[in-house]
């Protein structure tokens, strides 16, 4: 499957890019006069429906694209010189413009910089280095052609909605399709393996669900994405219920959460902690991981104890879990019960040293290869509480696509909405109390829409703030407005007293799936 070009003519233009096409291609004129763009790249933000910090470990998830977006309207410049001019639509972000090195050189990007051109850098590395990858004579010596850029995106900052991966596959496409030619096709799979280690360049080790959820996003549509045995984005249709409609509002806290800031205590410190536990429990078990170059560190992860546990102790049931779904909610029911024969002795955390006992290493060895990969602080790793989310919020994924695919079980439309929300309560629950990974804001938003229409209430992204998700019936007897009006009284007016009209309309989202990355051509 190719990322879609998409222009004027065409006749399956999705409805969310004619929308927003002129107002871009207008404000490009005015911001470079006397010229208009060559295409605009587009990339949508995403809200994940269950799955929740679980993609590092290579266990599927289950997102929707959504319409909120990135656009890029991109016009390329051929010269000696070749130099990048960014603008952004919102003023908060300066114009920076820089020069690319002329002998094809990597561009540098200093993630001890706050700066929003970093993650447009970011896209412009990956995009990079997939060019001299695969054309290598042509980019090995040579410098990218320079860029004209005008950025228009809606989807919030820190929401958890994953605005920077909406821009940086956004950026990543457009660097690869003005480089080779709007005429030259570009696989989501290449795209996608060329983003997902976009962010590293800023400090932030994230998995690769938010970059299949972006490129591979269909209209109506949510997705099953699978890391292993390989990346694959299955889209999967919610049913169709007799007296509603399936529905998701998406209520942002306005409490910004910054990965690269607080990655030590919270984010990169989870995948740390996942990381060892995996291995503890591996070496507890007299097992050995059998893992790929990019795992964890290149020290495996859950998903690798798993399959290692089932090929010593099951050796019977087919080898490596091969995402089947009955088969996996088997394997995970049993892997919570190796995480309390292993970890259960240490629900309090584990010490450095006690850790490394556990590993059967030396503190000194034990530090150099878990601790000092990326910058943490901590107390104690808790070991037991992430990874018994893990394997727990692995199993609620496959116990939702399970129910969504058999409907037929089911006698009532209400049965969907309270089994799914079920599902949907627990994850913020465990990501609260295991994964530690909500915040206040968080819950007290989820409490409103639950007591005021919603059967499913959760963070969604990474957590500490950013965005939460509800399940609610819609259609003319829904409860959408009912959960909308109740968070804006009982929630941003008190929270934010002076929070505009304008503000709320940016806060509170109600999901369509949309349509992932694309290209429209002038």
């Amino acid at each position: 499957m190719f990322v879609p070009t998409f222009t004027a003519n065409s006749q399956d233009v999705p409805t969310v890019l004619t929308k927003k096409c002129a107002s871009v291609i207008e404000r490009f004129r005015q911001t470079y006069p006397g010229h208009s763009p060559d295409f605009i790249s587009r990339s949508p933000g995403r809200v994940n429906v269950i799955g929740e910090h679980i993609d590092y470990s290579d266990f599927s998830v289950l997102p929707l694209a959504i319409d909120v977006d990135m656009l890029l309207a991109v016009r390329v410049i051929d010269g000696k010189n070749p130099s990048i001019t960014l603008t952004n639509v919102d003023p908060r972000f300066a114009q920076r413009k820089f020069d690319l090195p002329l002998n094809g050189d990597d561009i540098s990007v200093d993630p001890s910089v706050s700066d929003w051109s970093n993650y447009f850098k970011c896209g412009l590395l990956v995009g990079h280095n997939y060019l001299k990858k695969n054309w290598h004579e042509k980019f090995a010596n040579r410098p990218l052609v320079g860029l004209e850029v005008f950025c228009q995106g809606d989807v919030p900052v820190g929401s958890g909605l994953s605005s920077s991966t909406a821009f940086i596959c956004a950026v990543t496409l457009a660097v690869i399709k003005a480089n080779l030619g709007l005429d030259f096709q570009l696989s989501k799979r290449d795209l996608i393996e060329a983003t997902i280690i976009a962010e590293h360049y800023v400090g932030v080790n994230n998995g690769g669900m938010d970059q299949a959820t972006t490129v591979c996003g269909e209209e109506d549509n949510a997705l099953f994405v699978q890391f292993k045995p390989e990346l694959e984005a299955t889209p999967f249709k919610f049913p169709e219920l007799k007296t509603h409609e399936v529905q998701f509002v998406i209520a942002n806290t306005l409490v910004v959460a910054n990965k690269y800031e607080t990655g030590p205590v919270h984010y990169n410190l989870r995948v740390v902690e996942v990381i060892v536990a995996a291995n503890v429990m591996a070496n507890k078990c007299g097992v050995a991981l059998n893992y790929g170059p990019d795992s964890g560190f290149e020290k495996g992860n859950l998903r690798d104890f798993l399959n290692a546990y089932y090929h010593v102790y099951c050796p019977d049931d087919n080898g490596p879990w091969n995402g089947n779904v009955n088969e996996g909610i088997k394997r995970l029911a049993k892997m919570l019960e190796i995480v309390e024969q292993t970890l259960g002795t240490h629900k309090e955390g584990f010490s450095v040293d006690e850790t490394a006992q556990a590993l059967g290493c030396s503190r000194e060895e034990f530090t150099r290869t878990y601790l000092t990969v990326v910058p943490i602080r901590f107390q104690v790793l808790k070991l037991y509480q992430r990874a018994k989310h893990v394997f727990s919020e692995a199993l609620r994924v496959l116990q939702a696509l399970k129910l969504m695919t058999e409907r037929s079980t089911l006698n009532r439309d209400e049965e969907f909405f309270e089994e799914f929300g079920a599902l949907m309560n627990q994850s913020q629950n465990s990501c609260a109390e295991l994964y530690e990974c909500s915040s206040p804001e968080i819950d007290n938003i989820c409490r409103i829409a639950l007591d005021n229409g919603s059967y499913g209430s959760r963070l969604t992204g990474a957590g500490w703030g950013g965005a939460t998700v509800h399940l609610v019936p819609g259609g003319p007897n829904g409860n959408v407005e009912q959960v909308k009006t109740a968070l804006i009284e009982q929630y941003y007016k008190k929270q934010y007293p002076d929070i505009t009209a304008a503000e709320l309309d940016s806060a509170i989202i109600v999901s369509k799936p949309a349509p992932g990355s694309c290209i429209y051509k002038l």
